[in-house]
């Protein structure tokens, strides 16, 4: 798929992106295949990171870019998915930690390659983890941290889960610095990546 926009959300051309999607809405045109447009073209920055040609920096700024002109269309980026969706994911930052950077990537990430994804935000207590979980009724839930005093919070919102009987059909990934082998092991994930492009691979693996 290469399209006008497709090319400046991959450039991170700001300006040009907002012109022409705003130029497409005015004429009329489908905000869905925009959107569709827009998701394919995040795919292709997380490529170009994966290739080594965009650093960090510019998978979080074409996350934003994404983000805002959904935003620009009235819409959420879980809205634009054609048919079924691969899949509901929550996500959030354990309580007492409100770093969000990585989140967020993996959230755009995970977005655009068709899973509808509920972002909890930063600093999210047990409670509102335990409440979210049998609202959504989510298959994966990504749980954060990068303080290591965070450890055992990550650890007694999993103990609660299990506690209520929530496990047994959610799968949890651990992300942030704190995703290893040892951590994950120790607070009970299932797997844990420090990486948001292999987090949502590891998420289209359990799902697809």
């Amino acid at each position: 798929m290469e399209t006008k926009i497709v090319s400046a959300v991959e450039a991170i051309d700001e300006k040009k992106a907002i012109a022409l999607v705003a130029a497409d809405i005015e004429s009329g045109k489908d905000k869905k295949e925009i959107a569709n447009q827009l998701n394919f073209a995040l795919q292709q920055v997380a490529v170009r990171y994966e290739q080594g040609e965009y650093y960090i920096a510019d998978l979080i700024m074409a996350g934003e870019l994404v983000s805002n002109l959904f935003k620009m269309m009235g819409m959420e980026s879980d809205q634009v998915l054609s048919g079924r969706s691969l899949g509901k994911i929550v996500v959030g930052t354990v309580f007492d930690d409100i770093h969000d950077v990585g989140k967020n990537i993996f959230i755009s990430m995970l977005r655009s390659e068709g899973f509808q994804v509920i972002d909890l935000g930063t600093d999210v207590s047990t409670e509102i983890f335990i409440e979210m979980i049998k609202k959504e009724k989510p298959a994966i839930l990504g749980i954060s941290g990068i303080l290591t005093s965070v450890v055992e919070n990550i650890k007694e919102v999993i103990d609660e889960i299990i506690a209520q009987g929530l496990r047994d059909d959610l799968k949890i990934i651990l992300g942030g610095a704190l995703a290893g082998a040892d951590y994950a092991k120790y607070v009970g994930a299932d797997d844990f990546s420090s990486d948001a492009i292999e987090g949502v691979k590891i998420c289209k693996k359990w799902l697809v």
